[in-house]
Order: structure tokens, then C-alpha cells, then sequence
């Protein structure tokens, strides 16, 4: 699978739509097989969402992200656990651990409806 982390310095971007760096892991069977770091500061915010589904993302790891860009992440089926801030390297040993304590996929009940990740 392929993962895709925006990253600002050593650190996930506080917002996908304002990064200009993103890391993109292959990871197979749990164990990082490639990592590479693009330069996406020349893609139009509106335009990344489709850039992700052409690469072959199947998952997003962000801080935080819009609606519209969410939705379109569900749209072409690429999973998104965003609400998570700190050092990349970290982030990546807790995600192929499976320790990766993801806020946004805890369930919360609002107006009778479940919420939490795409």
C-alpha cells in the first residue's frame, strides 16, 4: 500500500492543502519498502487530491484537512487519518507498529449519527 504523509521539516504539515513537501512510503506487509519525498509546491491546492488517486494512494496521514478535500479522498476510495501532529519518523514507526493513536477515527455521537474517519 501506498501511504502519503505532507510534511513541513521533520514534521507533519499542519494543513494538506498548505503543504509543499509530501513522503510517500510503499509499505508491504507492514515493513517500510520505499520512501521517497516530493516537492508538491507546484501542484494548485485543488489539484491534489487527484494528484494522491493517480499516485496510488490507498491512505493519508495528515494533520489537518478541508472537507471538500476529505470527501474527495473518499471519493477514490484513499483512507485518511488526519488530527495527528509530530515527528514524521515517529509517526511512521507508531503507523507500521500499529500503534498509531489516531484521533479522528475514535467514534463520537452527534445528533444521533457515528462519526470518526472516511
Amino acid at each position: 500500500m501506498k501511504v502519503a504523509i505532507p510534511i513541513f521539516l521533520d514534521r507533519i504539515s499542519p494543513r494538506l492543502d498548505c503543504a509543499r513537501k509530501l513522503l510517500v512510503l510503499e509499505i508491504e506487509k507492514n515493513r517500510l519498502v520505499e520512501k521517497r519525498e516530493l516537492d508538491i509546491s507546484h501542484w494548485p491546492s485543488d489539484e491534489k487530491i487527484i494528484q494522491l488517486r493517480r499516485m496510488g494512494i490507498g491512505q493519508l496521514i495528515c494533520g489537518g484537512i478541508r472537507l471538500e478535500d476529505r470527501s474527495g479522498l473518499s471519493r477514490f476510495g484513499i483512507q485518511v487519518a488526519s488530527s495527528l501532529y509530530g515527528e514524521v519518523d515517529t509517526i511512521i514507526k507508531e503507523y507500521l507498529s500499529g500503534k498509531l493513536n489516531v484521533p479522528c477515527c475514535r467514534v463520537r455521537k452527534r445528533k444521533g449519527r457515528r462519526r470518526g474517519c472516511i
